[in-house]
């Protein structure tokens, strides 16, 4: 759990929030960011899996402009909103990430390990680079707002910790999201033998999939058919 006011402050600044927008947070928690979230916003959209912290937020979150869901939010289709908050468990990371490839809205403000974040930002070639990467880069521009230390949570991670921005600039289906998956387990393959295993226009190079550039590999998991024939 995030027990640092000051970065606190930096999540909720860089968020920018406006009396007529709507956030959507990912993980309530105890409560402690969902509270700065509905003094700023319209209206605020809670999601907790955890159905014990849930009940505690309900008895300690009195707001008006507040709706808590007892539900997994990257299991359900497109919401309406303008910000996205998360403070989640960094193994929902990539969840959030294809989830939000597919949503339609202005900017998010999402804390990850700094290992991840890196993977957001990878390369085509890069020894980082993977599906994320790519969808990453076709979908957000994406800012560091600060770093966060071990001290920062109770109790303490064993890692490094940032906050980022990402901006939307395109969006993706779901099944664009699982085409991509597929493409990058087969990542060490030549990109010209893939397509044409798929049945698409055959690929000019010996470049692998890993190697293509995130706009190449959205192209080319959008035109994919059968997933089979990979």
């Amino acid at each position: 759990m995030l027990v640092d006011n000051k970065v606190l402050e930096k999540i909720i600044g860089a968020a920018e929030i406006s009396k007529g927008e709507t956030v959507c947070e990912a993980g309530t928690g105890l409560g402690i960011l969902t509270a700065e979230l509905c003094k700023r916003a319209g209206k605020v959209i809670s999601f907790e899996v955890d159905k014990r912290l849930l009940e505690k937020a309900k008895k300690l979150l009195r707001y008006e402009n507040l709706e808590l869901v007892s539900s997994d939010l990257f299991k359900i289709g497109t919401l309406d909103f303008e910000v996205f908050v998360s403070n989640l468990p960094y193994s929902r990371s990539r969840d959030a990430i294809e989830w939000l490839a597919t949503q339609k809205f202005d900017r998010g403000i999402i804390m990850v390990q700094r290992e991840f974040a890196e993977k957001l930002v990878a390369s085509p070639g890069e020894k980082d680079y993977r599906a994320v990467s790519a969808m990453a880069g076709h979908c957000f521009k994406i800012s560091q707002v600060t770093s966060v230390g071990r001290e920062s949570f109770s109790p303490q991670p064993e890692v490094e910790s940032v906050v980022l921005k990402i901006v939307p600039t395109n969006t993706v289906t779901r099944e664009t999201v699982k085409r991509l998956n597929l493409l990058f387990s087969r990542r060490n393959r030549r990109a010209s033998s893939m397509a044409a295993r798929a049945g698409m226009p055959e690929f000019v190079g010996e470049k692998r999939i890993d190697q293509l550039p995130p706009s190449t590999l959205i192209g080319m998991a959008e035109m994919l058919n059968d997933l089979r024939a990979l």
